[in-house]
């Protein structure tokens, strides 16, 4: 199997995945109609489907004509893609339109008023109207110059602003193979040119940096497109890790605090929602149940993890598990402090990711944790710790 065979299998393997995408968003349908307009640029490269065209339509020229127009439509839609990503509110929109619009029928116009002899297309400078080839190659170049290099810089300016590090390897990707797309088009002007100016040609040369540069620009632009969706398939997989580590605080506040559990179902397959949601109600659950304890038991449970040989972070998780874990012991007898100061909640003040990191510890500690299992104990068989550390306790509901 050749390279392009290789090369275009793999390309509508992508489209294919990507392809039912198409109907989610204007940058979806400009993303898969790119992929699918490459792949079938590269397949007329296949020698046995140029071969197949040619003998059916009888016309040589046909497969270069349009693997190029191929190559003119999947830059246009990549340009629309990157612009939808990195600059949602439009950039030149009508100037894109006008572009496209001009490309493909001076591309067609010229193609057709050029020499054509049984080989093939006249090179350049040969024939009686050579001007046309050259005309031709220009409109060609020049779009997929200009439309590479700014989708080069939009890409890689839109590297920082992802948020996953997939994220930012697939616009690092997409960015490289743009970046080899506009050497490719500054390759071909440069040959085009030596050959113009001094007639000298280097065929071989040519055809090897062309055929390498379209190949790994067509690779890291699939490559490119393949990481964002693995960025939220992670993401997918890290939200139901967290969830299924959270659910067993969720279950311990939720049965002391049933009240704020909030009555709409989700789908299990939504894992990101449920996983806000568990959040949600287990910071009320916690809101809730600090009515039942007081800043001084948080105390007492810090003090206790130090005496326990716990140091750093690990004594405010477990002061925190602890003072949770005794309220929701409380919470059931309905028995309120009122006068005093609450504990603070650990999750305040902190980003999204500190807080969950800050939950599944706490979770860890509350269903794990040695210390927070005694101190609980402790202070269910002392009354008078109890007692002490609510000089007024009221009925919740009611009083």
């Amino acid at each position: 199997m050749n390279t392009p065979t290789v090369v275009a299998c793999a390309l509508w393997l992508v489209t294919l995945w990507r392809l039912p995408s198409i109907r989610h968003s204007h940058k979806q349908a400009s993303l898969a109609l790119t992929l699918a307009a490459l792949a079938a640029a590269m397949t007329l490269e296949v020698p046995e489907i140029k071969a197949a065209i040619n003998d059916h339509v009888g016309i040589t020229g046909l497969p270069p004509l349009l693997k190029h127009l191929l190559g003119v439509t999947s830059a246009a839609y990549l340009l629309d893609f990157v612009v939808a990503v990195v600059r949602p509110q439009g950039l030149a929109r009508r100037t894109r339109m006008a572009a496209i619009g001009a490309t493909l029928p001076l591309m067609i116009a010229f193609y057709a008023m050029a020499n054509w002899m049984p080989g093939g297309a006249v090179r350049v400078g040969e024939g009686k109207r050579a001007v046309y080839p050259v005309l031709y190659m220009a409109v060609f170049t020049l779009y997929i110059g200009v439309a590479m290099i700014v989708a080069t810089w939009l890409f890689l300016a839109g590297v920082r602003h992802s948020r996953t590090l997939l994220g930012k390897a697939g616009l690092g990707f997409l960015g490289l193979g743009t970046m080899l797309g506009s050497f490719y088009a500054l390759q071909r002007i440069g040959f085009v040119t030596v050959q113009l100016s001094t007639g000298a040609e280097y065929p071989e040369l040519e055809d090897l940096l062309s055929t390498n540069l379209k190949q790994l620009a067509i690779l890291s632009i699939a490559l490119g497109v393949c990481l964002p969706p693995l960025s939220v398939a992670v993401e997918y997989v890290a939200s139901w890790n967290t969830l299924r580590r959270l659910q067993p605080l969720w279950r311990q506040l939720t049965e002391a605090a049933p009240y704020v559990v909030l009555s709409a179902s989700i789908a299990k397959r939504r894992v990101p929602f449920r996983l806000e949601r568990c959040v949600i109600e287990i910071e009320d659950a916690s809101l809730a149940l600090r009515e039942y304890v007081s800043a001084e038991l948080h105390e007492s449970a810090r003090s206790f993890a130090q005496r326990s040989g716990l140091a750093g972070t690990e004594i405010d998780v477990v002061a925190e598990a602890s003072w949770l874990s005794v309220a929701a012991r409380i919470a059931p007898t309905g028995s309120q402090v009122r006068g005093v100061t609450y504990p603070q909640l650990g999750v305040t003040g902190r980003d999204r990711p500190s807080e969950i990191a800050w939950l599944r510890a706490v979770s860890r500690a509350y269903s794990s944790s040695p210390v927070v299992a005694e101190f609980t104990r402790q202070e269910e068989s002392s009354a008078t710790v109890l007692a002490a550390s609510s000089p007024e306790r009221l009925s919740p509901r009611g009083n």
